[in-house]
């Protein structure tokens, strides 16, 4: 596997080994204060209902950021779009570090909240524009899957940090942001130096205000993209209803320390790094789709797994489910930049960000009202109903994209790119 690994390099582009790089480290030190971020909000002073507010705000101001990215990676510069994202990855920890009080610790989480939306879309961008279509759902595979193997560190050294300052306390989880910010900030600059921008392929630059039009023009009358918006918002309220509540629930409910929550954590790496490849490799084979529909259900069980776990290490098989379906993560990417054609990837992303981020506004305040006056458990099993019977009959129902010709063929676009 390694040697294929090596080939895959070989053969591809700079820009494609820089992003690789990019996305590791980045991996690295944003898994070190992951797993604790809501708790250290409730360490502040926040319940549950608070953050979910907050995690609202984040996908709020999403909706406003994604389509200027949009914006800036189809007629401007996808480098500066990727730059202005990295930045607000940056200061995320920072403030989180720097929190005196819940007010500042808000604008940390939103921004933080904020990263997660947009530094993926521009990410996924500058890589799908890097591979071919025939091996783009392996690259992705390969891109993540080297993210992993460096991340398989990250939850035990934060369990290690923590355990040393004081568990989990203010002062045990503050030095997470510190080390978080200062790996970011140092190592940017290969990004910045390094990657090669990708410039318009018209060489036409439009305004704000029509970039906006043509975004919304990409899917008026495309019936199956709308339904991949709605599909995609719809995940909200399955990843942001629970998303903030699943440490905070591991030790209050079901008596985690911060040694199970690193297990829990390696875990979760170890199977998406022995998965991620093959997985990759059978959507290159027999289709996308039919691939995330079969290993759909280790989601269901891990999370029915989570629920019930009887002592905490249950928690840690339950993450390690977690982490094959986590392995579906690039063919999912790949699916959803191979529906439109390469030169509209950037008006499609901001139009998924701007619709998918209002639709999934209400969603996380609406996991800490289920908590707050349905029970702990209610977030968990929303999101599962959800999932298995609205989310998971779309999926299945998507086009398929592995064969390029066919499916704009048949949806009657133009097909305006060759890559």
């Amino acid at each position: 596997m390694i040697e294929n690994v090596k080939r895959f390099f070989r053969e591809q582009s700079k820009n494609y080994i820089i992003l690789a790089v990019r996305r590791t480290y980045a991996s690295l030190f944003n898994n070190i204060s992951m797993q604790y971020n809501s708790l250290y909000m409730k360490t502040l002073g926040l319940n549950e209902l608070s953050i979910g507010i907050i995690r609202s705000l984040g996908d709020a101001a999403s909706a406003i950021v994604s389509p200027i990215l949009g914006f800036l990676a189809d007629n401007i510069s996808l480098k500066k779009a990727l730059l202005v994202a990295i930045i607000i990855e940056m200061l995320s920890p920072t403030l989180y570090y720097m929190a005196w009080n819940w007010q500042i610790l808000t604008i940390g989480a939103v921004l933080g909240f904020l990263s997660l939306n947009i530094v993926g879309l521009v990410e996924n961008l500058y890589i799908a524009n890097s591979l071919r279509r025939r091996s783009r759902a392996t690259g992705f595979s390969i891109i993540n899957m080297t993210s992993t193997i460096v991340s398989f560190i990250s939850p035990m050294v934060a369990a290690y940090i923590v355990d040393r300052f004081g568990g989990i306390t203010l002062q045990g989880i503050k030095p997470l942001y510190l080390i978080q910010a200062i790996g970011l900030a140092a190592l940017s600059p290969i990004v910045i130096i390094f990657l090669k921008d990708i410039k318009p392929s018209n060489g036409e630059r439009v305004k704000l205000k029509e970039n906006l039009k043509q975004m919304f023009q990409l899917i008026k009358g495309r019936r199956w993209l709308q339904k991949f918006i709605f599909l995609e918002a719809l995940g909200g309220y399955v990843w942001g209803v629970t998303g903030p509540y699943y440490m905070i629930y591991a030790v209050e409910y079901k008596g985690a320390d911060q040694w199970i929550i690193g297990s829990m954590g390696t875990a979760l790496n170890v199977t998406s790094l022995l998965s991620t490849i093959p997985i990759g490799r059978l959507g290159d084979k027999y289709g996308r789709v039919k691939i995330l529909t079969l290993f759909r259900p280790t989601f269901y069980i891990s999370l029915i797994i989570f629920l019930l776990a009887p002592n905490p290490w249950f928690l840690v098989l339950s993450w390690t489910l977690r982490g094959i379906f986590f392995s579906t993560v690039p063919l999912w990417q790949t699916l959803s930049l191979e529906l439109v054609p390469e030169e509209d990837r950037g008006k499609w992303s901001g139009v998924k960000g701007l619709i998918g981020s209002l639709i999934r506004i209400p969603s996380a305040t609406l996991g800490g009202i289920l908590w707050s006056y349905f029970g702990a458990q209610a977030p968990f099993i929303f999101a599962l109903i959800i999932d298995l019977f609205v989310r998971f009959p779309l999926i299945c129902t998507t086009p398929e994209t592995l064969h390029k010709e066919k499916y704009f063929k048949i949806y009657g676009e133009k097909l305006k790119s060759t890559n």
